[in-house]
């Protein structure tokens, strides 16, 4: 259990770094079909940074981080509970065991964390525009209001069937491609993870537009007649730039998580940490 709470920790510290190229990633995936004028739309970072920081401050980059961290408690301990058992039960040296053990504990860790990871979406991606109250503000407001809106498991599960297909190819793509790579370089896993979600990247943003769409959104597209008009509405708004929307600041925090996680001893960091604790508890 150690070593999960030593890479909760490092993790959580990294990220909360890197978090306003994470908001910045989910608000160019969804910002299409949000209520959002052409003024407020973001089309690179700058205009990110300079929009958020005007409007909310410089916490405004870090909004949804604490979700966030909430969400990588549930991660962590279903790792913990259920990794060993579904390895011991599906794993083998070949490609089709490994990307269905990778699957399964996938999937698996999603079911508890999901809901989290759809708070912190919809807190992400709701833009501040003067004057307007907003919606999604704490962790508890805002599962509330997703609850009034579309109810428990259709709102906070909201596009999980599409996270399950993403699950599957992203494992077999990461399995596959390191085999691929193996030998050729020494950063064939970094670049097996790279490769893989670039695949997949497009059925993330699809992901990501399911948790956010909004109430009146639903209302209209269930007005429509038949299935051909439902699926005109859904699609119209759709289009091919969007599905890459924010891969490059992905792509940077990715890699610099990298560097910043092989650089710095947060095991060592740990140690000292829990060390110190225990001193002070003795007195």
């Amino acid at each position: 259990m150690e070593e999960y709470i030593q890479g909760f920790v490092s993790t959580s510290i990294v990220k909360t770094l890197l978090a306003p190229l994470e908001r910045y990633k989910l608000v160019r995936q969804t910002q299409d079909i949000l209520t959002l004028s052409s003024k407020e739309k973001m089309t690179n970072f700058y205009q990110f940074l300079k929009k958020t920081i005007s409007n909310e401050g410089p916490k405004g980059l870090f909004r949804s981080n604490l979700t966030a961290i909430y969400m990588w408690i549930p991660q962590v301990y279903a790792q913990y509970v259920f990794y060993q058992n579904i390895k011991q039960a599906t794993y083998d040296k070949d490609l089709l065991s490994m990307g269905l053990c990778a699957t399964l504990c996938g999937i698996t860790t999603s079911i508890f964390s999901y809901p989290f990871d759809t708070i912190r979406v919809r807190q992400a991606t709701e833009i501040q525009i003067p004057g307007q109250k907003r919606m999604y503000v704490g962790f508890e407001e805002t599962r509330f209001n997703i609850k009034i809106e579309s109810g428990f498991f259709k709102g906070l599960y909201s596009g999980f069937t599409v996270g399950c297909l993403q699950t599957l190819l992203f494992a077999y793509g990461i399995v596959g491609l390191n085999s691929l790579l193996d030998g050729t370089t020494p950063y064939n896993q970094q670049l097996a993870y790279l490769g893989s979600y670039a695949l997949i990247y497009p059925i993330d943003s699809v992901r990501r537009r399911l948790q956010v769409k909004s109430i009146l959104f639903q209302q209209e597209a269930s007005k429509k007649q038949n299935l051909w008009e439902k699926l005109k509405f859904n699609m119209k708004e759709w289009n091919f730039s969007w599905g890459y929307g924010g891969f490059l600041a992905h792509n940077v925090r990715g890699i610099a998580m990298l560097a910043i996680l092989e650089q710095v001893n947060f095991e060592s960091l740990y140690k000292e940490t829990q060390n110190q604790l225990n001193q002070a508890l003795k007195y």
